[in-house]
């Protein structure tokens, strides 16, 4: 039987990833740190690799045996800068090289729509062709990661495929997402700007369904892939739907354009002086930013179709609020 490593998987993504192998009745091993939050894989009957993607030894470990890595452990949410470039290039650099002469079947790499930035304008959708200019250091040290694990692919033959999401949303999601819907429900949510730019969204079975697509896929090795909801939306579009679940109004009065203006160069001033990344201040400013992404090779070429829209995420991801006490 096939052996599959998945890093990050006491994650969001990693966890529904898990779930989803163990369900294929894959064999499954997950490098985790000791500190960490053990007890779902417990339970699923996975195996636990004591390790650390800044330790390359402990990694030479992890892979003796495995056909399969999905690579997802990746740094979103810390406040230091340097932290971004560490993990994510650093960690992803250390996997990528104890690979090396290895008989590995597919390397899955988990990058971000970060790793591109936004779209250069409105009428023109991110594809897997557009330039990458990204805006933040999450999205360089994402970006950086995507081109050191092609590179693996061009010089020493690793089959790889590299994942793009957008923000993905689910059942347990990020406490900064959850927030967004609580701020919804008590009424202090408010549009920026006219809230019609475009964003791609993805719910987490979504986003599950295109990783392994592309796992099983001969089509895959070498290539980049957006994965995303169908439809693209607007920060009008997002809010209405969660509004509307959770039966309160949106406020119809809007923040103006320049209250994402001025905390978009606050962010920058944090990060380029004080190298510090404010997670409130760059949502602000993402807030009027156009995000939005192709997702027309995905369909043809691994026959991407994701079945969970925007309304039925929502209703799953507030009924997974309310039964943890999340939400009223």
């Amino acid at each position: 039987m096939a052996r599959t490593l998945v890093t990050g998987a006491t994650g969001f993504i990693g966890k529904h990833l898990v779930k989803a192998l163990v369900k294929e009745g894959r064999e499954v091993r997950c490098l985790v740190r000791k500190k960490s939050n053990t007890k779902d894989m417990v339970k699923l009957g996975v195996e636990l690799c004591y390790g650390d993607l800044l330790s390359k030894q402990s990694l030479e470990g992890a892979i003796d045996g495995v056909d399969f890595i999905h690579h997802i452990a990746g740094e979103v949410y810390s406040k230091r800068v340097t932290d971004y470039y560490n993990t994510n290039v650093v960690g992803t650099k250390n996997l990528i090289e104890v690979c090396y002469n290895k008989n590995i079947k597919k390397f899955m790499y988990l990058s971000s729509i970060a790793a591109v930035g936004q779209n250069a304008n409105r009428d023109n959708l991110l594809n897997e062709k557009s330039p990458c200019n990204p805006m933040t250091p999450y999205g360089k040290s994402k970006f950086i990661a995507e081109k050191m694990v092609l590179e693996s692919f061009y010089t020493n033959r690793i089959p790889v495929v590299i994942i793009r999401p957008p923000i993905v949303y689910g059942p347990g999601q990020p406490y900064i997402l959850t927030r967004f819907f609580r701020m919804i429900e008590k009424g202090d949510f408010k549009i920026i700007g006219d809230g019609n730019n475009l964003k791609s969204f993805c719910y987490i079975d979504n986003l599950i369904q295109g990783i392994l697509l592309a796992e099983n896929s001969e089509k895959s090795v070498g290539k980049i892939y957006f994965i995303s909801d169908n439809q693209i939306y607007t920060p009008k579009m997002i809010a209405q739907a969660i509004a509307n679940e959770e039966g309160v109004a949106i406020s119809q009065k809007h923040l103006p354009f320049l209250v994402s203006s001025f905390c978009g160069l606050l962010f920058l001033l944090l990060v380029k002086v004080f190298r510090v990344y404010s997670i409130s201040l760059y949502s602000i400013k993402t807030m009027t930013v156009n995000f939005g992404c192709d997702i027309s090779r995905s369909k043809e070429e691994l026959g991407y179709n994701p079945s969970i829209d925007l309304e039925e995420g929502v209703k799953r991801t507030l009924h997974w609020c309310r039964e943890e006490g999340l939400l009223n």
